[in-house]
Parts: C-alpha cells; structure tokens; sequence
C-alpha cells in the first residue's frame, strides 16, 4: 500500500472515530435534554398544583367569612322577615360562585331563600340533606358533597347554625354553590397556554371538574366509560385515600378521542369543614 493510500486510511478512521463520538455526545445530550424536560415538567406540575391548592382553599374560605358574617346578622333578627330577605339577598350577590342563600328554621325547614326566583322551595323540608345531619352532630359549619338540591338541579352545599343571643341554636342559613366553577375560575388561567390539564374529585369517585365538561359529574368507580382502563381506576382509588401524590395511568388522549396516551398526575386536598376535594393536574407524556 503506498503512503497515499495509508494517509486515506488514516483520514478515513479518524473521520469515522469523529462521527462517532459526536453522535454519542448528541445521544448523551438528547438524553440528558429529555430528562432535564421530564425533571422541569414535573417541578412546573408541583408549582401550579400547588397554587390552584392555596387559590381554591382561599376561595373556599371567603364563602366561610361571608357565611359566618351572615350568621351573626340573622342572630338578631326574624329568619324569614324583610330583613332577613335584605341580607340573603346582599350575601347572594356578594360572591358570583353563591347560587342562592337561605334560612331554615331548627327543624331544617326552608324559611327564605333568595334571589327570588328560588323563593318557589321555601317550604321544603332539607333535613335528610347530609350537610344538615353534620351541622345537627356537631353544631359547626359543614359543607355537603355533589347532591340532587331541591332546587332540581346538582349542587354542593355550605350551612352554618345560627344562635341567638344567649347561644341557644334556633335556625340555619345555607348557600348553594357549584364546585366546578370554583374550581375553573382558579385553575384555568394556570392551565392557559401550557401543556397541563386540571381535574377534581370528591373522595367517593365523583368528579366535580374536568377541563372536558363532559366528564363532570360522573362516577370514576361504577361509570362504564373507565371501566377498561385499570390503571386509571387503581390510580383513582390511591387518589381517594391519599392526600396527595404522583403516579401514572392511560387513557384517552380526551374524552372525545379513540387515541389512547400514558399520562402523569400530581394532586393535593382542597376543602373545608372536613369536606375533601383531590385536585389534579395532568400532564400527557410523550412515550
């Protein structure tokens, strides 16, 4: 072989060795890119899930100020006179996520209820409601899960006693409201323009938000719609008797979508009065 031919030989391996080890660099760094992206999503997921937790507790906690301010107004007066009627009306209007208010005398029966156009239940006996049985055993505030109201419709309620001058219980006043727009109202705007989706359920499976509006209200546990998907299930059971976490799970890419993804969830607890909310956000991963 004359010198030319080795020196092509010797070019040649070097340019191969080169090659090589540049794509093993581009293979290392692609790698440590990818996982340094997982690392980042994930301390994002943990950061917003935990601002939509403290933002929707807030929340939460201001319908409790009002409620308890209510109470101590109505100690004084008759509980379904004018001026009862002026402060229902005054604490509906106070906060767009009250539904209605109302005062129930000691027996739970339905005295007023305002704004007026619910005034049509007055009358209705709500002791067999679950936030009623509560308040009654304890003589604290309580808040009922997702329930069929008298109103005709599905809602949660919030209800506190009410005691007169010398601390004796005569009465209750309570409001309606509806989880799902607390909930929009505090996730959303952390969801917009990222890669991440919020989603809540009672600790009994039934869902109280989804971004898909489709899934709201129904039972994670029983609803046949999740009953192929196992990991999605055990997942929710983990969920529903843990406080907070991480774990993963497949299902439809959306509820609408045939395409089935892996996806990973961090959720935390929101609620009062002993009540529990597990809010998730969702992150669909890329393998």
């Amino acid at each position: 072989m004359n010198k030319a031919s080795v020196l092509t030989c010797i070019l040649v391996g070097i340019l191969v060795v080169s090659l090589g080890f540049n794509f093993y660099q581009y293979s290392q760094n692609a790698s440590l890119s990818s996982q340094n992206s997982g690392i980042n999503a994930k301390l994002e997921m943990a950061s917003l899930l935990t601002q939509a937790q403290l933002q929707a507790n807030a929340e939460l906690e201001k319908l409790d100020c009002a409620l308890a301010e209510a109470c101590a107004q109505l100690s004084v007066t008759d509980l379904q006179g004018s001026q009862a009627r002026n402060i229902l009306g005054e604490l509906a209007a106070s906060n767009p996520l009250i539904v209605n208010a109302a005062t129930c005398d000691a027996s739970d029966v339905l005295l007023a209820v305002e704004p007026d156009q619910y005034r049509s239940i007055e009358g209705e006996d709500i002791a067999g409601q679950e936030q009623n049985i509560q308040m009654h055993q304890t003589m604290r505030p309580a808040m009922s899960g997702m329930i069929l109201l008298v109103e005709g419709f599905y809602g949660v309620v919030m209800v506190a006693p009410i005691f007169d001058g010398e601390g004796a219980f005569f009465g209750s006043l309570s409001i309606v409201i509806q989880p799902s727009e607390l909930l929009k109202d505090t996730v959303e705007p952390l969801a917009e323009g990222k890669p991440y989706s919020f989603f809540a359920m009672q600790i009994d499976g039934r869902i109280i938000y989804d971004a898909d509006p489709a899934q709201e209200g129904k039972m994670t546990f029983s609803d046949p719609a999740y009953a192929d998907f196992p990991e999605l299930l055990a997942l929710g059971h983990i969920v529903s008797s843990e406080t907070a976490g991480y774990g993963t799970y497949s299902y439809h890419e959306t509820f609408a979508s045939a395409q089935v993804v892996h996806k990973e969830a961090y959720w935390a607890t929101v609620g009062i009065y002993g009540a529990q909310w597990r809010l998730l956000i969702i992150h669909t991963l890329n393998a």
